[in-house]
């Protein structure tokens, strides 16, 4: 099935669709609505009666916000995305570039943070539950992941602002991450961004859902991912459940948590990235 592209934007894959027309829109497009968003020419009439200052001693209207709480001025920068992506590329090439040189796959700066269930054990290097994500085994590994990153991360932050999506990486990271290292153990050997991915997946998923937006495409990339997970070898299947099982936790939160009650929502993510944490440290014990 051929992913969906921007009616303006004909070079940018998109999952999102204008509210009312229902045209393919990317996050330079996208302009917020009631519910969802529309394309920018649905969006004229909503923004020329939201825009109004309704006389010269008023206020200027605050940057809008969309439903679930990011900011309509800040959807087009998606800077947290950005800086992702650019942390991952210099993580990259200081684990000597694997795959495009002819260094050790695993040199020093891979092994002081990659996802290693010893030195967790061990050592109480719990720091690698994050920073494994920022790691990556090849050329087509990095590729995958940043190109996923770009596309999912891009309309995500729209849709979320910055702090909230940044929260949804991190946890998704130390999700995956961590039931790896429950049920792998001081085996646990694994670098990839695709634990956060995978939670972006799924936090996309139940949030299309909640606002009604077409899903079927972000479930087929879902099965698509999931059967190159169980089929090839080499891949970090636990590691790709976990992200997907705290997306959807982290995706319910914000979906059905409305945005005024954001310290509910930190509260939460919060608590989610806490029970994994202890859950890590009890793994510990038992090793031990």
């Amino acid at each position: 099935m051929v992913a969906p592209h921007c009616y303006r934007h004909t070079d940018r894959e998109t999952y999102v669709s204008c509210q009312r027309c229902g045209r393919p829109i990317c996050p330079d497009c996208m302009r917020p609505a009631a519910v969802g968003f529309h394309c920018p020419e649905e969006g004229r009439g909503d923004s020329s009666s939201a825009g109004h200052n309704g006389g010269a001693g008023r206020p200027a209207q605050r940057d809008p916000r969309t439903v679930l709480g990011g900011r309509a001025g800040q959807a087009r920068q998606a800077l947290v995305t950005q800086s992702l992506i650019v942390v991952c590329l210099v993580a990259y090439f200081l684990q000597g570039a694997p795959g495009l040189s002819s260094s050790d796959r695993y040199n020093d700066f891979t092994e002081r943070f990659a996802m290693n269930g010893y030195q967790i054990a061990v050592d109480d290097q719990y720091y690698r539950l994050l920073t494994a994500a920022f790691l990556h085994a090849s050329v087509l590994h990095i590729l995958f992941n940043m190109y996923a990153l770009f596309l999912l991360g891009f309309q995500l932050e729209a849709l979320l602002g910055r702090v909230r999506y940044l929260a949804l990486f991190v946890v998704g990271a130390v999700g995956g991450n961590t039931l790896s290292y429950l049920l792998g153990g001081r085996g646990t050997f694994s670098v990839g961004a695709s634990t956060a991915i995978f939670a972006f997946f799924a936090a996309y998923y139940v949030i299309a859902r909640r606002l009604r937006i077409d899903s079927t495409q972000i479930l087929v990339v879902i099965g698509i991912n999931l059967l190159i997970t169980f089929t090839l070898s080499g891949i970090d299947k636990w590691g790709h459940l976990g992200g997907l099982a705290v997306g959807i936790l982290v995706g319910l939160l914000y979906a059905y948590v409305p945005p005024r009650h954001a310290r509910l929502q930190a509260g939460g993510v919060l608590g989610i990235l806490a029970v994994l944490l202890l859950a890590a440290l009890a793994r510990s014990a038992a090793l031990t």
